[in-house]
């Protein structure tokens, strides 16, 4: 089956394509400016939390994937079927990671809240020990 598109069609569908590029690196070269700008100026002695700045790479990340699915992926040209169900799993994809990640941080706090319960004094650990497990019986000597 041969595919036949107009003059106008194509010179759309390329424009789309470079403007797709242009928005992915004008995204990638803001995520850069912005680390090296935390790194440097922001936050040179790494005190601060990183959350903010990962939350926006997070956001930028997906501005990105959206570029790149929907038009070098032709997702954004596809019947709606087709597109939920390349769509719906990755949502799902990303709610699993950020679970994940969400679940692993509680772990990690759960450890570090453990490590400072203090230790059982050994006295109480083992309440029969140096009694040779008589009881205080002297063993029928008398």
């Amino acid at each position: 089956m041969a595919h036949s598109l107009d003059h106008e069609t194509y010179k759309q569908q390329v424009r789309s394509v470079w403007v797709a590029t242009v928005w992915l690196s004008v995204i990638t070269v803001v995520e850069v400016v912005a680390a090296l700008l935390w790194l440097y100026v922001i936050d040179p002695e790494g005190k601060m939390s990183k959350l903010l700045l990962n939350g926006f790479f997070i956001v930028a990340s997906l501005l990105k994937a959206y570029f790149i699915v929907g038009e070098f992926m032709h997702v954004r040209y596809e019947r709606r079927a087709l597109a939920l169900t390349i769509l719906v799993p990755l949502v799902f994809l990303i709610w699993f990671l950020i679970a994940f990640v969400w679940e692993g941080a509680e772990w990690q706090n759960n450890r570090k809240v453990w490590n400072a319960l203090p230790d059982i004094p050994a006295a109480h650990q083992h309440h029969d020990a140096g009694h040779g497990g008589d009881h205080g019986h002297d063993g029928g000597k008398h």
